[in-house]
């Protein structure tokens, strides 16, 4: 998806939220209708804030795990912030996703591997940093001869199936491994917005690829992107929570919630969903002017990279893991849920025991955004409750505290708490085996950036 950040001056435009309640009709959360709910007096708290205790998990959780002939089924949200209403965020956006937080392994402090969806959306996949995968070196990148967790699936006789819901995921390279990949019907591809509605027919064709009869008897993953809650914040009937940015986005989440919720529905209802795992998260977060900038892309904020991660899986206990974790572990995570061996090329680390009980040990987290043609490199580390972030070809870094600092608006660039972690930082990335683009070269790469400089 095209992601144009705009950049704006002023105070955070997510103060600017409206006053009344969204007209919205009144269901309980598990007919997948959005419940009217009285909007918020103030902003929602950051994660950081937002902070909750993870219950211990009972001795037969801790003796617990997956069991046999397990299916997957991955939903990822285009652009769902972590501030939802389960992590604080005062108004009821979000009811069908809320109660299934509640019944989840859910992760407070998670991230996407990347600030916009080409490159996150690789990653996760590869399960390895964007920056060492062959791709074209577009914003609109396409991958070549990267070894999907897919594909590993698909040899070993897993059925895979995908649903996605943009023109750019027709020919990005993500299908490798797919044996049924669909996209929505009737969209339209401008590469600097996207007007469609699609959530309706995500949940549609998503049905159509569960339902298949073929599925009661035979071992599957799928694996579906919503991507509504991206770039226009589309008005949607029965749904208006004002008419500010994040007001509009606050709509969009409450009507793709309302399709999750339907597709949730459905998948209880079939015979193979006592053996299913249902994994939940999103490609990257939103920025409403914390950083002066909004939507999401080029930058790697927490508001754009923290986001929501979810696993319901038979024999597990709800419970919430503070430790800090990253999507690239969804690729492990997913092979040994069906029982593949994970190939030695993968940076993450699985979860599957930390899901049923066992103890979350605490790991660095690396958020990796490339050079491409339209942004400069980013990259961060995470440690404990400081961040860095370096810039370029890191000659620029800066940390932030974010327990102190979580809308890292105070970096800290001297110091014995900047050099630790610079040092942490540079050992770690001599251990990234970065990969030149293959098409967009030194003329092209940061391109955009250098014209709006004039340069």
């Amino acid at each position: 998806m095209r992601r144009r950040a705009t950049f704006v001056s002023g105070a955070v435009l997510a103060a600017a939220c409206s006053g009344h309640s969204p007209a919205v009709s009144s269901a309980s959360a598990a007919t997948g209708q959005p419940s009217a709910a009285a909007s918020p007096a103030q902003h929602a708290p950051s994660p950081a804030q937002a902070k909750t205790s993870a219950p211990s998990p009972s001795a037969a959780a801790r003796k617990a795990g997956p069991p046999d002939d397990l299916n997957v089924i991955l939903l990822s949200i285009d652009s769902l912030r972590a501030d939802m209403p389960w992590r604080g965020y005062p108004r009821a956006i979000a009811p069908r996703l809320t109660a299934f937080e509640k019944t989840a392994v859910s992760y407070t402090s998670a991230y996407s591997v990347s600030s916009y969806t080409s490159m996150s959306l690789g990653g996760l996949l590869a399960g390895r940093l964007p920056s060492e995968l062959v791709r074209s070196g577009y914003f609109f990148g396409t991958y070549k001869h990267d070894l999907f967790f897919p594909k590993l699936l698909q040899r070993a006789g897993i059925h895979t199936m995908g649903v996605q819901a943009h023109v750019y995921f027709k020919a990005a390279g993500f299908d490798d491994g797919f044996d049924d990949w669909r996209i929505v019907p009737g969209i339209t591809f401008d590469s600097n917005t996207d007007r469609d509605v699609t959530s309706p027919g995500s949940e549609q064709l998503a049905e159509e690829l569960l339902g298949d009869p073929a599925n009661d008897t035979r071992r599957f993953f799928f694996w579906a992107h919503f991507l509504d809650p991206h770039d226009q914040y589309m008005r949607h009937p029965g749904i208006d929570w004002g008419k500010t940015a994040r007001d509009r986005y606050d709509g969009e989440v409450t009507f793709t919630d309302q399709y999750i919720g339907k597709l949730l529905d459905f998948v209880a209802a079939k015979s193979w969903a006592p053996r299913t795992v249902i994994i939940l998260t999103s490609d990257h977060g939103e920025e409403f002017g914390e950083h002066n900038m909004t939507r999401h892309g080029f930058e790697v904020w927490d508001t754009l990279v923290h986001v929501p991660l979810m696993v319901v899986a038979p024999g597990s206990a709800p419970r919430h893991i503070d430790t800090r974790r990253s999507d690239i572990d969804l690729a492990p995570t997913i092979l040994e849920f069906l029982g593949v061996s994970v190939d030695p090329t993968f940076e993450g680390k699985s979860l599957v025991s930390e899901v049923y009980g066992g103890e979350a040990e605490a790991r660095d987290v690396v958020v990796d955004l490339p050079m491409t043609s339209d942004n400069g490199r980013r990259r961060a580390l995470l440690h404990g409750s400081s961040k860095i972030i370096c810039f370029d070809n890191d000659n620029v870094c800066k940390v932030f505290d974010l327990e102190a600092d979580p809308l890292e608006q105070s970096p800290i660039t001297k110091g014995d708490e900047f050099a630790r972690m610079k040092e942490r930082y540079a050992d770690r990335a001599k251990g990234i085996k970065e990969v030149a683009p293959y098409a967009c070269g030194a003329d092209c790469l940061n391109s955009a950036y250098r014209k709006k400089q004039g340069q």
